[in-house]
């Protein structure tokens, strides 16, 4: 019996839909041959408890309904009267946090010191993916479009907002480096408005980033999964919005269906060009850049060019809607996929220089 943690939650804007995704996860996961405990994250704790299977549980939220929990040394243990007490040996996370500390490597970096297998991309790939400046410099180096943007720090000078008005003119759309599901996005077409971009984007992320912008584009989606080192890839999806910029609340709050409930077009009505073009760039990305786990690419497709918008590692519902397969089979699929990979390898290399050392100079 292989035991399977689901860590959801996190201290993210995103907070709420990664709870959606872990609960959906958690009642698709009965799976023979696994033993699983849903983990969830909250200010920096982790907690366990039956309770955490209800989605009702999280509007009135109640820490004496759960137990705390720590994660060392590969094993989860009670925190009982400041002691920890073992609660069960790990096997493999899977991994249902968006944004944050959970989709942007710090959780990823705490499972790798614990020699803990999971589904998602690293450390590495995760920072590099979360932060839409780097998202930028990477994909360029690897022949990928990209729309022409600029990040900024919160410590901009005026001259800097110039240069890039006078680079770009308007429109322009701002972001956050690090968030997601649009957080904090907002389209300006003067100067005025984009000081208030800047500081509406400002107060999710340290760094700003500030792109041309587009008119008359649609978007695309295209999701894909490595399976037994089989990559899959889904079919594509073209997300539709009444707005310029696709909203949180059309993604998942307007009509109280969750993720895969919003407006859309699926299978995207484009052409087989087109199409196969935008699935081949998903896969030289996923491959370059060693992607693991269920990783949705966001396109924009401008005067039939396409350009790569960004990078979700850990998607809200891990895109299973996309797949042609059952959640349970995906989920499966993932697990079974990180537990045959292990966990990152740790290189020690004794080099002695610690065993000659007589003292060291106070």
């Amino acid at each position: 019996m292989k035991n399977i943690i689901v860590i959801f939650g996190g201290n993210s804007t995103e907070h709420d839909i990664s709870v959606i995704t872990g609960v959906e996860a958690l009642h698709s996961m009965p799976i023979k041959g696994y033993n699983t405990e849903a983990v969830y994250l909250k200010d920096g704790n982790f907690y366990v408890g039956d309770a955490l299977f209800d989605i009702e549980f999280y509007k009135n939220f109640n820490e004496k309904l759960l137990t705390k929990v720590a994660i060392s040394d590969g094993v989860l243990y009670r925190v009982k009267k400041n002691k920890l007490v073992h609660y069960m040996d790990i096997d493999c996370a899977l991994l249902a946090t968006h944004g944050g500390d959970g989709e942007d490597g710090s959780l990823q970096g705490l499972l790798d010191l614990n020699g803990i297998p999971y589904t998602s991309s690293g450390t590495r790939e995760c920072a590099i993916c979360m932060d839409k400046e780097l998202t930028k410099l990477v994909m360029r180096a690897l022949g990928v479009r990209v729309v022409f943007g600029k990040g900024i720090s919160q410590e901009f000078t005026d001259e800097e907002l110039a240069r890039i008005e006078r680079a770009y003119n308007f429109p322009l759309v701002v972001k956050p480096c690090s968030q997601g599901s649009s957080i904090g996005i907002s389209k300006v077409c003067s100067h005025d408005e984009l000081m208030e971009g800047v500081k509406l984007a400002s107060e999710f992320s340290d760094r700003i980033l500030i792109e041309k912008g587009l008119v008359d584009f649609i978007e695309i989606n295209s999701a894909c999964v490595a399976i037994n080192n089989k990559l899959i890839l889904s079919e594509l999806e073209r997300p539709l919005s009444s707005s310029d910029i696709l909203t949180f609340e059309e993604k998942y709050v307007g009509n109280g269906k969750g993720m895969g409930g919003g407006k859309h077009e699926f299978p995207a009505k484009i052409s087989c060009e087109l199409r196969e073009k935008i699935r081949a760039t998903t896969k030289k990305v996923y491959r370059e850049l060693g992607l693991k786990g269920v990783v949705r690419i966001d396109y924009i497709v401008y005067k039939n060019i396409v350009f790569l918008n960004e990078i979700n590692t850990i998607p809200g519902s891990l895109a299973h809607y996309l797949f042609d397969m059952s959640y349970t089979e995906l989920l499966k699929g993932m697990i079974d996929t990180a537990i045959d990979n292990g966990a990152r390898k740790k290189i020690h290399l004794d080099t002695g220089v610690l065993g000659g050392l007589k003292t060291i100079k106070k």
